[in-house]
């Protein structure tokens, strides 16, 4: 296989006079815990790397998207908003990415606009300077508002067009979804997104040249998945057909569920004959300490997959299946994930084959458990659903089965309008009601609350994967004799007098 790319390669070089150089953009402190760690990575476990991811000459790095605002606040107790500040003051070689999901601010419904925008406006403020944006639906009036914010404000803008397997989704379209965008708003960066893994070789070698072709000079952009076991190869292909950058994590937080590796890719992307700007050593020491953090956390890392063909009908997200096994297991119906995941694919197609991103793995899932576990099939049904068939995220481009939309709309919630109602403005109320605080804290506050954000407690840049228990206890010691510490139970409570 590389025999035949270094060929292509070498035959471009030769009609070109020039060798491509293929930039990495990192994924390691966003899209690869998410898929490996259900977005359980810490502000504190970042910091003690980020210098060294700055150093490794990625071209741009993720440092936060919508779930980790959701696990960050709901799970972690801490301010996305810090950590993105925390981040931007440390790698500044390298725009920090944050991903956006469409007009999905609060949970999985669609916001109004001026909230929308306002969040953008903050994450530039706090150091977002490449805003990756998509709406699952290709609906691109959902995200118009929060793109030219972003442009006006000096952003770069990466739209994700997202891969999808199923009737329509044909080269032309992308193509058209595209020159779209380009052409609406003028945005830097392309991004074949394929979230599920389920990209082919073969669909590669059409879709990607059919992109190059159509987007001229805008940057292409392929951030692909492991599940199938083919994200290395399909990375490779599409660095040969025209992408220009690959977004990748470092190993070992990736392969599994996760993106391809960083140092692989370098390693085989220069063996083909491009050049490949990122510091090896730097990438390594990164993998060290991550390794060191996982077996500190008994965190999973990544493992390459075996290929399973299963994994083009559900199309499942890498960082949606993660976070599934774990609701399962916290639910104590680990034992019915193999049924959950194939009621997940006839539950997809039934719905009209949706794309698997945000918000619509979440959906499909919460209708497959549901069928799962109840006696007939729709017999209870998300308000997600509902509001899904009845077209609250957008038009739907392909329709839903009818009999299931007869009993969706009659099994679903009364309280549920057919009609979509009208997202009226939000930040009037907002500021009469908290403008005392920081619109960040506001912003906050209306997302999740005030009870969870009183709980939010700040990022400590103390954390370090080399203290063992031996420092540890040390050091406990030394803070008992210095400042009168009593160990009331190990590891549970401390007492500090002076």
């Amino acid at each position: 296989m590389l025999t035949n790319l270094r060929h292509l390669v070498e035959a471009e070089f030769a009609r070109t006079g020039r060798r491509r150089t293929i930039t990495l953009t990192d994924g390691t402190l966003r899209d690869a815990h998410q898929c490996l760690w259900a977005t359980r990575m810490r502000t504190e476990h970042m910091l003690p790397i980020s210098s060294r991811i700055a150093d490794a000459g990625f071209g741009a790095v993720e440092a936060i998207a919508m779930v980790g605002f959701d696990a960050g606040v709901l799970f972690l107790n801490q301010d996305p908003f810090e950590r993105v500040r925390l981040l931007a003051d440390r790698i500044s070689t390298a725009p920090l990415r944050a991903a956006v999901r469409s007009n999905l601010l609060h949970g999985f419904y669609p916001q109004p606009d001026d909230i929308n925008e306002l969040f953008v406006e903050r994450m530039f403020v706090n150091g977002i300077r490449d805003f990756a944006i998509l709406d699952s639906l290709h609906s691109w009036d959902n995200v118009a508002p929060g793109i030219r914010i972003a442009k006006r404000l000096g952003a770069k803008v990466t739209i994700a067009l997202v891969f999808n397997l199923a009737p329509g989704y044909d080269d032309e379209f992308y193509v058209r979804q595209a020159r779209e965008v380009i052409d609406r708003f003028g945005v830097d960066t392309i991004s074949l997104a394929d979230a599920g893994g389920s990209l082919t070789v073969e669909r590669t070698r059409t879709l990607v040249p059919a992109l190059r072709a159509a987007i001229g000079d805008t940057r292409l952009e392929l951030n692909t998945h492991c599940l199938t076991g083919m994200g290395p190869q399909v990375a490779l292909e599409a660095a040969v057909y025209g992408a220009d950058q690959i977004l990748t994590a470092v190993d070992p937080l990736a392969n599994g569920n996760s993106l391809p590796s960083a140092q692989m890719m370098a390693r085989d992307l220069r063996a083909l004959g491009f050049g490949v700007d990122v510091d090896d050593r730097s990438l390594d020491e990164v993998g060290d300490y991550l390794g060191k953090l996982a077996a500190q956390l008994d965190y999973p890392v990544g493992v390459p997959a075996e290929y399973d063909p299963a994994n083009y009908q559900t199309q499942y997200a890498g960082g949606a299946m993660t976070n599934l096994e774990a609701q399962l297991k916290a639910a104590g119906i680990a034992d019915r994930l193999p049924a959950v995941i194939e009621e997940i694919g006839r539950v997809r197609e039934e719905l009209g084959s949706p794309v698997m991103a945000t918000p619509f793995p979440a959906i499909v899932a919460a209708q497959a458990v549901m069928n799962v576990l109840n006696a007939e099939r729709y017999a209870v049904v998300p308000d997600e659903v509902k509001k899904y068939v009845c077209g609250y995220f957008g038009a739907l481009p392909l329709p839903v089965d009818d009999n299931v939309k007869d009993l969706v709309m009659n099994n679903g919630s009364r309280d549920i309008s057919e009609t979509p109602p009208q997202l009226d403005p939000i930040l009037p109320e907002l500021r009469r009601r908290y403008g005392h605080l920081s619109p960040d804290e506001m912003i906050l506050r209306y997302m999740y609350g005030d009870q969870k954000i009183d709980a939010l407690v700040p990022a400590q840049d103390t954390f370090s994967v080399e203290q063992s228990v031996v420092e540890l206890v040390a050091g406990l010691r030394r803070m008992r004799t210095k400042h009168n510490v009593h160990l009331v139970a190990p590891g549970i409570e401390l007492r500090a007098n002076g």
